[in-house]
């Protein structure tokens, strides 16, 4: 799929009306989230107990929570996969597959906040 960058090309996402200019838009909201997630769980990864000086405990909840975070990434794949599917007749398909994805790492955000704040 052809990414287009929205300053390259003015996109104005509040204006977005055409199926390119929609899932132009979509992929920049994904994007984002997806770098925040990535943010978050990089921090919290480091919270973590590691290395020589690790408890047992700690670097057995460090391997839990990478195990959590490699399944729920399954997981969303599957989902939106189906989500994709699901409009596989239709212009919005991209649009659909891009807000699953992005809702899921959004939801991933604040459980993963929620976990260390626990």
């Amino acid at each position: 799929m052809l990414m287009l960058s929205s300053s390259a090309f003015g996109l104005d996402c509040q204006k977005a009306i055409t199926t390119p200019e929609l899932n132009a838009c979509a992929s920049i909201d994904q994007k984002k989230a997806e770098a925040n997630l990535n943010k978050v769980y990089q921090r919290v990864l480091k919270t973590l107990g590691q290395g020589e000086s690790a408890t047992s405990s700690e670097a057995s909840l460090r391997n839990a929570f990478v195990a959590a975070q490699r399944a729920w990434i399954k997981f969303r794949e599957a989902d939106c996969n189906a989500v994709h599917q699901k409009y596989a007749g239709g212009s919005i398909r991209t649009v659909m597959y891009l807000g699953c994805m992005q809702n899921h790492a959004e939801r991933r955000i604040k459980d993963i906040e929620d976990f260390v704040s626990e």
